[in-house]
C-alpha cells in the first residue's frame, strides 16, 4: 500500500462517517506509516518510589514507664522520653529514626532495669546485714563490759 492510498475498511463494519446535514464534508484522517517520518518529543523519566507500608517498630514505652516506676526512675524518665520520640518519628515517615530511638529506649529501660534490681537487692542486704552487726556489736560490748566489772567468785563476797 503506497502512502497516499487511503485504508480499506474490513467487510462487516460500517463505513467511515458521513457528516450531518448542514455540515461540510470531512476526509477520513490520514494514517502515518513506516515510510514517513514522525517526531515525538521524549518526556523526561521519573523514577517513582513504592515503599509498601511498614509495621511501626516497637517502642518499650510501656517497658520504659514500669522501670521509672518500678526501678530507676532518672533512666526509666529518658526511656519515656526516647519511646515517645519513636513513635513521633514513625507517624512523620522516619522509619529509620524510629528504629533507632526506639532501641535507645530499649537499652536505657533495661539498663535503669539492671541500675533498680542492683540498688534493691543492696538494700534488702542492708537493711539485714546492718542491725545484724550493731546489735551483735552491742551484744559484744556488753558481754566484755559485764565480764570486766563482775566478778565471779561468788565465795569472796560470801566468806
Amino acid at each position: 500500500m503506497a502512502a497516499t492510498e487511503k485504508p480499506e475498511y474490513p467487510t462487516g463494519y460500517p463505513a467511515y462517517p458521513t457528516a450531518p446535514a448542514g455540515y461540510p464534508a470531512q476526509a477520513p484522517p490520514d494514517y502515518a506509516y513506516s515510510n514517513q517520518q514522525q517526531n515525538v518529543e521524549q518526556q523526561p523519566v521519573q523514577t517513582v518510589i513504592v515503599r509498601q507500608p511498614q509495621a511501626a517498630p516497637p517502642d518499650y514505652l510501656v517497658f520504659a514507664i514500669m522501670v521509672a516506676i518500678c526501678c530507676c526512675l532518672p533512666l526509666g524518665i529518658v526511656g519515656i522520653i526516647k519511646a515517645s520520640e519513636a513513635k513521633n518519628r514513625f507517624a512523620s515517615g522516619d522509619y529509620d529514626g524510629a528504629e533507632e530511638s526506639a532501641e535507645l529506649a530499649k537499652k536505657l529501660s533495661i539498663a535503669g532495669l539492671v541500675t533498680g534490681c542492683i540498688s534493691i537487692t543492696l538494700a534488702i542486704i542492708l537493711s539485714i546485714v546492718i542491725p545484724i552487726a550493731l546489735a551483735a556489736a552491742a551484744t559484744a560490748a556488753v558481754a566484755n563490759n559485764v565480764n570486766d566489772h563482775f566478778d565471779y567468785n561468788f565465795n569472796s563476797y560470801y566468806l
